[in-house]
C-alpha cells in the first residue's frame, strides 16, 4: 500500500509538471553546473554510438529523440504517461523510427534482461528506492554494459535548507544521494566512477541573468577544479555524474 502510495506520488507531481507550461525556478539554477551538464553529455553521447540504449525517465523524450541519429535503437521509460504520450507524438511527427516510449516502472521493468549496452538517465535515482532501482538496472544492461547518471547529492547544508524551505519544488519521497547509497551502487556494478559538480559555482546562480554571470561562473569553476578533488571537500558538492560497469 505504501509502494503504491509512492509510485502514485510520482506519477502525480511529474504529470503535473509536463503538462505545465512555465519553466519552474529550479531549473533555471542549473546554470551554475553547465560544466557538469556537458561532461554528463559527452560522455552519453559517446557511449550510445551504434549501442542498444534505454533512456531511465525520458521525460517528454528529448533526449533519447537527440541521440536517436547516432545510436542504434533507444527504449525510453518513464513513469508519468503525460510525458510518456509527448514524446511518442515527437518521434512520430519528426519521423524518428528507432525510439520507443513506455509507462514503466523504473524499480520493476517489463523489460527483458540482458537488452541494453547502455543506459542511462538524468536526476532519476533520488526519485527511487536505490536497491531495487539498480538491481533492475544491472538486469537489463549486457555484460559490460554502461550506466551513465546525473544525480542531486544530500550533504551540504545550504542546499539542503533551501530544499527544506521549498516542498512544493519536489515529492516528499525524494531523498538526494548520501555516501552510504554508493555501497549500494558498488554491490551491482563492478566500476563506479564518480564526478562531483557544483561548489563554488552556485555563488554565479544570482547572477544567471547578469552580463557578469558567465565569468562568475568560470571563476566558480577553476576553484571547484580545486576544491572537489579533495575527498572531504567534494560530498558536498550539489552534483555527482556517475559512470557504472556491468
Amino acid at each position: 500500500m505504501t509502494h503504491d502510495a509512492r509510485l502514485t506520488r510520482e506519477r502525480n507531481f511529474h504529470n503535473e509538471r509536463f503538462g505545465a507550461v512555465e519553466e519552474r525556478k529550479e531549473d533555471s539554477f542549473y546554470f551554475a553546473v553547465k560544466s557538469a551538464v556537458d561532461a554528463y553529455w559527452r560522455l552519453v553521447r559517446a557511449a550510445c554510438l551504434e549501442r542498444e540504449v534505454l533512456e531511465y525517465g525520458c521525460s517528454n523524450g528529448m533526449s533519447s529523440i537527440g541521440l536517436a541519429r547516432s545510436a542504434k535503437r533507444i527504449t525510453g521509460i518513464d513513469i508519468s504517461d503525460v510525458a510518456i504520450q509527448q514524446a511518442t507524438d515527437t518521434a512520430v511527427s519528426r519521423g524518428i523510427d528507432n525510439v520507443a516510449f513506455q509507462v514503466d516502472n523504473a524499480e520493476d521493468m517489463k523489460l527483458p534482461s540482458a537488452g541494453f549496452d547502455v543506459v542511462f538517465g538524468s536526476g532519476i535515482l533520488h526519485h527511487l528506492i536505490l536497491e531495487k532501482s539498480l538491481r533492475e538496472i544491472r538486469r537489463v544492461l549486457r555484460p559490460g554494459g554502461k550506466a551513465f547518471f546525473f544525480e542531486p547529492l544530500g550533504h551540504n547544508p545550504v542546499i539542503n535548507l533551501y530544499r527544506n524551505r521549498t516542498p512544493a519544488a519536489r515529492t516528499v519521497d525524494e531523498h538526494p544521494l548520501v555516501k552510504s547509497d554508493f555501497e549500494i551502487v558498488r554491490k551491482y556494478f563492478s566500476k563506479c566512477d564518480l564526478e562531483f559538480f557544483g561548489l563554488a559555482t552556485l555563488v554565479s546562480i544570482p547572477f544567471r541573468r547578469h552580463p557578469l554571470g558567465t565569468a562568475v561562473r568560470a571563476t566558480g569553476e577553476q576553484i571547484d577544479n580545486l576544491l572537489l578533488k579533495i575527498p572531504g571537500v567534494r560530498w558536498q558538492a550539489w552534483i555527482v555524474i556517475m559512470t557504472l560497469e556491468a
